[in-house]
């Protein structure tokens, strides 16, 4: 089925309800989807003692206990690496063993089970082939095309809709983002929580002058640049998600740029950079600028790639300074 988080949460009630739920998910949808957000519901769901209208309340020691990870009936499993290995899968076979609290279900969830690697997969796959009772396991992905389909064929998939992005963007403004900065987050896979740890660690609006003071000088083509990845970016840019980040960021400059250059009526993402973006447009050939897209999609295969940040940002920026000459 797909649908959004919202009408997800009232099918999961009813199937809770009923004592009809399946033994295994999968919740597939963009990052920004709400996927771990509806695991972690299904979790207070069942264990909530002050349900209110058959929701979780929220508020209770079972809730915060699961919101704070410090519930030993719900497990997460995820991973700032690259893959998820065998061992990890191991250990949650282990965990899988035990009983729950007074007899009741335990919920397991695997974060970006795509991630797994074919020996990992494999080792989950013997268990979906024979569930333990009163577990329910819960797999996430945003690329459906790369869980096995042995193991989709042993779990309920559950497709969940992207928000509206006008209403992601307000969601966060209202974590303190500003306007400009939060219609370009809108677009890219982040989660609000991810967003809200950048801002808890990072200055926002540092980030973004750091970036544009890169791309401005890349695109003067300015020897600087090189110097700005080591002297700035590498710095600023420590958390893996906030590497991650850098092409979303990246994307949205020269797509704004192709749009002026071609006279696109639609939009920019960075409205505050409207008239260096005239200005550069009025510098570069459509042909560079086509070209410089291009770019962008060879530094995401290179992140994919497990490259390190450093040869990737390096590399780009040599590559975006040759399409200059």
């Amino acid at each position: 089925m797909k649908a959004s988080l919202q009408t997800l949460e009232q099918h999961f009630a009813t199937v809770v309800a009923a004592n009809e739920l399946s033994h295994a998910y999968l919740f597939v949808g963009p990052t920004n989807s709400g996927k771990m957000a509806l695991a972690q519901w299904l979790a207070q769901r069942l264990f909530c003692t002050n349900l209110q209208n058959g929701q979780p309340c929220g508020q209770c020691a079972e809730c915060r206990r699961i919101v704070e990870g410090n519930n030993p009936d719900y497990l997460v499993i995820s991973r700032d690496t690259r893959t998820i290995g065998v061992d990890e899968i191991r250990g949650l076979k282990q965990e899988l063993s035990k009983s729950g609290l007074e007899g009741r279900q335990r919920v397991f969830v695997i974060q970006d089970a795509d991630k797994m690697t074919p020996a990992a997969a494999n080792s989950l796959l013997k268990f979906l082939e024979e569930p333990a009772s009163q577990v329910v396991i819960i797999l996430t992905t945003t690329r459906l095309a790369r869980i096995l389909p042995t193991i989709q064929s042993r779990l309920q998939i559950v497709t969940l809709q992207a928000p509206e992005l006008a209403v992601r963007e307000q969601e966060i403004q209202q974590l303190g983002v500003d306007s400009t900065f939060s219609h370009v987050l809108s677009a890219t896979q982040f989660s609000l929580d991810e967003i809200q740890s950048w801002m808890e660690q990072t200055d926002l609006t540092e980030l973004q002058q750091i970036f544009w003071r890169w791309l401005q000088q890349i695109l003067t083509h300015k020897d600087l640049a090189f110097a700005l990845v080591q002297t700035q970016l590498i710095p600023n840019f420590k958390e893996q998600k906030l590497q991650q980040l850098l092409p979303d960021l990246l994307l949205a400059g020269l797509s704004d740029l192709f749009a002026v250059k071609f006279a696109l009526a639609r939009p920019l993402n960075w409205t505050n950079q409207q008239d260096n973006l005239q200005q550069f447009a009025n510098q570069l050939s459509a042909q560079q600028v086509t070209e410089l897209l291009e770019i962008v999609l060879q530094m995401r295969r290179m992140q994919e790639a497990n490259v390190s940040f450093q040869n990737v940002l390096e590399h780009t920026t040599l590559q975006l300074l040759a399409v200059l000459d």
